[in-house]
């Protein structure tokens, strides 16, 4: 809120439908939810198809200059050539890498999450939260995750429900709150 008016980005719009009846969108850090939703670590991921294309695109070269019998023009021109079938090679693999991932990663989790009760999902969102912080906490990487986990459902027949939420003040101190409002 900015001056009383909600400052907002819209920047995915993303739909449940009889198509598409689960999704997982992480928010923040997502390197977690990937790498268990994929099977690997985007970075790892990223920095694997780096070093890939330097291959597919400095073997040709290497293997040209080898040669000796050949001119120089006729070498530039093998090497322009295999390295656009190199490049070719590469992006079909990406492509086949990225339909083994769904197939066998993704796309298996989806259809189960689709068919999990709520209760299954605020869990599975908690673990999620969970498993970043504790690979933040054992790394490195600035902890940016961590502490006590708030988890709520929003559905459409329910709305917002609360499943675990922190108090902002210790509950030992504060018993009279329990007891003005928790009496069961």
């Amino acid at each position: 809120m900015c001056n009383n008016v909600l400052k907002q980005k819209d920047d995915k719009h993303l739909k449940i439908s009889f198509v598409n009846d689960a999704l997982i969108v992480p928010f923040a850090r997502i390197e977690m939810v990937a790498t268990f939703m994929e099977g690997i670590d985007p970075k790892y991921e990223s920095e694997l198809e780096n070093e890939l294309s330097q291959i597919f695109e400095e073997y040709p070269k290497a293997i040209i200059d080898s040669i000796d019998n050949i001119d120089t023009n006729e070498k530039e021109m093998l090497k322009d050539k295999l390295i656009k079938i190199g490049k070719d090679n590469f992006d079909n693999y990406k492509r086949k890498f990225y339909a083994y991932k769904r197939s066998s990663f993704v796309d298996p989790v989806i259809k189960v999450v689709g068919m999990l009760p709520k209760s299954d999902l605020a869990a599975m969102a908690e673990s999620l939260v969970s498993l970043t912080s504790f690979k933040t906490k054992v790394s490195m990487a600035l902890e940016t995750v961590g502490g006590p986990i708030d988890v709520a459902v929003i559905s459409k027949g329910d709305g917002f429900i609360w499943i675990k939420r922190k108090h902002y003040f210790s509950a030992d101190l504060n018993a009279q709150f329990f007891s003005n409002y928790y009496r069961g």
